[in-house]
């Protein structure tokens, strides 16, 4: 990765932040300052504890709860349980105005911890942050639903799951970094949900876009690289911490998958995690900052963009320069009424420049955008799309995708299987179109090269990540395409593997990727070949008929004899599944080597075959017609409820059963623990009594 290691290498990138902005900045808290820390409930607080670990969390609770002793120092109540920071260490906070966009951020050093758990802190900097960080995150706006969390099977403190959906639906973080001296900066960011990149269950991306180029976290990690953030997602009660040790980059393919529009960020942070915690936050539960009745009254606290222009002006010299600055601020000041929406009109207007349009708040839902490059006719009904962004695509051999469609102003999503071998700029899904395939059709008939398209994902269980010594996969139909995943990328790594290959289909011309499996057997003979079994063949046909049943399945697993230590991959229609699952148990093949997939939507029992309801906490009740899965009844009531697959396979549409029962199509991708925990998948799940649910993120919302 390309890093940036020096200030005169950031700044060439950054560039140099104007002298007028560094002058904003004043060293005791004025009228203004004192205001705010009256009306702010809540902070971001950064500091190092006693071992020099780094903490962000957040303080507070009510309007106030930051005393000022004086203009140099002020106090505030730690939470409960919370390590102390270092005596003398650099303390630092971001103080937030419910329903204002600006931050009043403040630098000092800890004095002590006095009675009651109360941090006394040394003022050292004040100074306002524009309202950027706030505006593209919508922070304050009606609470919004992320995206659900790409599943991951890598190791690491970002694969929890509680982690992995927080992080995927967060748009506003507090970042605190600290410099040689050992100053600590606290620092708004925000951005649309889903704006953190996952690079590995360790390590994250996090964005810098453009602004006033004073960098003071960027400038910080060039002399030390310890940093830790809080994040919050509107509408929860708990907050997300992590801590690590991070640094620079300007790598362009890094940074492509983190565009807004056509806004590509100059810079970003790549944080290794080395601790990262999901828990509720009393500060955020007391101070109701999520309920926009309690928004503060802007005509009760000062316009923060004036007080910056105030500690500018008392910064400039009693030159001619100097007079004029204190005359205009002394003007702005006057009409508050006026100057603040012009404000507002202005920077709504810059919002608009950088892509996040006319209100920053309905930006579409996150996910990498993709032009297709070419589309592939593999038969009369399937289509490969082959997609890049310049970038390369990370992903297990096996799993899904999840291409985000707009289809007569219908957003629809599909899980497709990569076709391709992971670590390309190119990725290739191939679609199947079905008769009822409402997606699959307009894949095949509307989408055409230059189409720009949105994915989520990688997702999906069935995958491999360490290949065996002999594989044997069984496909029908477009389970070809997780399987041609699996054999491009094992024939190029893994030289000692062999492949064999069993694939149902009706007749020639339905073979998927028919001449391409013959140039891979021909260029590695004895390591693929592939049996092929038609149920319609032509005349000419020379190979196996029939179907892919048990019986086929058995006669060429017998001929091909694969070994102990074989695994085996079966992707296809249930009916195949469950005669190649008979032979398995037959063979007496363990769970452990055999692995699954289906493409085709689970039947769920009929269980009462009656009307009821269905409760999301407080955002209402719908109902469920008869036969109606939970995700169908929520998408027509335009309710935020995840999904990816539709099909039982990828996990993104679990919710939590607290009340009544479902009956649930078998088997799914749910574990053990997932069942203990009370989750259901509402892709495949029906009620048979009225029933209560909770999504994570949404059961708060107002």
């Amino acid at each position: 990765m390309q890093l940036i290691s020096t200030v005169a290498g950031l700044e060439a990138i950054i560039g140099e932040p104007m002298d007028a902005v560094m002058r904003k900045q004043v060293d005791a808290l004025d009228e203004g300052c004192r205001r705010v820390l009256a009306a702010a409930p809540i902070a971001g607080l950064g500091y190092c504890d006693a071992d020099g670990r780094p903490r962000t969390t957040v303080v507070g609770g009510w309007p106030g709860f930051a005393e000022v002793e004086s203009p140099r120092r002020i106090s505030v109540r730690l939470p409960q349980g919370e390590a102390e920071p270092v005596p003398g260490g650099g303390v630092s906070f971001a103080f937030l105005l419910p329903g204002v966009g600006e931050v009043l951020r403040l630098n000092g050093s800890s004095l002590a911890t006095g009675t009651a758990g109360r941090l006394v802190v040394a003022v050292e900097q004040a100074y306002v942050h524009c309202a950027r960080a706030v505006g593209r995150s919508g922070l304050w706006a009606a609470p919004r639903p992320g995206p659900a969390a790409a599943a991951r099977t890598d190791e690491g403190p970002l694969t929890d799951p509680r982690v992995a959906a927080f992080l995927a639906a967060t748009p506003f973080l507090v970042v605190s970094s600290w410099d040689a001296a050992g100053g600590s900066d606290s620092s708004p960011r925000g951005d649309n949900p889903g704006f953190l990149r996952v690079l590995d269950g360790r390590t994250l991306a996090v964005p810098d876009r453009r602004g006033n180029k004073r960098a003071d976290t960027m400038h910080n990690l060039l002399t030390d690289d310890r940093l830790s953030l809080v994040a919050l997602v509107p509408g929860r009660l708990e907050v997300l911490r992590l801590s690590g040790r991070a640094e620079l980059t300007d790598d362009p393919s890094l940074l492509r998958t983190m565009a807004v529009g056509t806004q590509i960020p100059h810079a970003a942070m790549v944080l290794t995690v080395s601790e990262a915690i999901v828990g509720p936050s009393d500060a955020i539960a007391s101070s109701q900052v999520w309920d926009r009745t309690r928004h503060v009254d802007l005509n009760a606290v000062p316009d923060l963009n004036a007080l910056a222009a105030i500690h500018l002006a008392s910064n400039m010299s009693q030159g001619i320069k100097g007079r004029m600055v204190r005359l205009l601020v002394r003007q702005l000041g006057r009409f508050p009424r006026v100057t603040r929406p012009l404000t507002a009109a202005m920077f709504s207007k810059q919002l608009q420049s950088e892509g996040y349009g006319p209100n920053p708040q309905t930006a579409p839902t996150p996910g990498r955008t993709v032009r297709v490059a070419e589309v592939i006719r593999e038969t009369a009904d399937a289509t490969t799309l082959v997609l890049e962004d310049g970038a390369a695509f990370d992903f297990l051999p096996g799993q899904f995708f999840t291409l985000v469609l707009d289809i007569g102003g219908r957003v629809v999503r599909r899980a497709y299987s990569a076709s391709s071998a992971p670590g390309s700029t190119r990725l290739t899904l191939t679609v199947k179109a079905t008769a009822d395939g409402y997606a699959s059709a307009h894949v095949r008939d509307s989408v055409r090269p230059g189409a720009e398209l949105r994915i989520l994902g990688p997702s999906g269980s069935f995958s491999v990540d360490r290949p065996a010594k002999e594989l044997v996969l069984m496909a029908a139909g477009s389970g070809i395409t997780p399987m041609m995943s699996i054999i491009r990328s094992t024939l190029a790594g893994a030289h000692d593997t062999r492949i064999t290959l069993l694939y149902g289909n009706r007749a020639e011309s339905g073979i998927i990727f028919s001449a391409a499996l013959a140039d891979l057997a021909r260029a590695h003979p004895g390591r693929l070949t592939v049996h092929h079994v038609l149920s319609r063949p032509g005349q000419r046909w020379r190979g196996r008929r029939g179907r892919l049943d048990q019986e086929t399945v058995r006669s060429l697993l017998a001929e091909a004899a694969p070994g102990d230590e074989a695994h085996f991959y079966s992707c296809g229609p249930a009916g195949m599944l469950t005669g190649v699952a008979e032979v398995l148990d037959d063979l007496g093949v363990p769970a452990a080597r055999r692995h699954e997939e289906t493409f085709a939507s689970l039947a769920v029992q009929a269980g009462e075959g009656t009307e009821q309801t269905m409760t999301i906490g407080d955002l209402g009740t719908v109902t469920v017609a008869a036969g109606q899965t939970l995700l169908d009844a929520g998408l027509e009531a335009a309710l935020p409820l995840p999904y990816s697959c539709t099909v039982g396979s990828c996990g993104e549409c679990r919710i939590r059963l607290t009340s009544g029962e479902v009956t649930m199509a078998e088997p799914n991708c749910l574990s053990p623990a997932d069942r203990d925990n009370g989750y259901i998948l509402a892709c495949v799940a029906q009620p048979r009594t009225a029933v209560t649910v909770e999504i994570t993120g949404v059961q708060q919302l107002s």
